[in-house]
């Protein structure tokens, strides 16, 4: 699945980025991520978190577990997070 996401603000860039850079902050503001936990794998470089995506199709509600890391950081301009899983 690709989710591509666009939005006007009446803040400026730098205002907005740091809500969108960090996925911890994504439970806060995107119903869909019920938690984003930041982890720590060894010889991983780049920020990796473990997310928790709740989906409901009537009364039939499901979780799912993802390990994300942030593939692209643009300060200020561009952030990209890809599902790496381990096994």
């Amino acid at each position: 699945m690709e989710l591509v996401a666009e939005m006007e603000a009446t803040r400026p860039p730098g205002a907005v980025f740091g809500w969108i850079e960090d996925l911890g902050f994504y439970p806060r503001w995107l119903e869909i991520v019920t938690r984003a936990t930041p982890r720590v794998d060894p010889g991983e470089i780049r920020p990796t978190w473990d997310v928790d995506l709740r989906g409901r199709l009537g009364p039939v509600a499901r979780t799912k577990r993802l390990r994300m890391v942030r593939t692209v950081h643009d300060p200020g301009q561009r952030v990209v997070f890809e599902r790496h899983e381990l096994d």
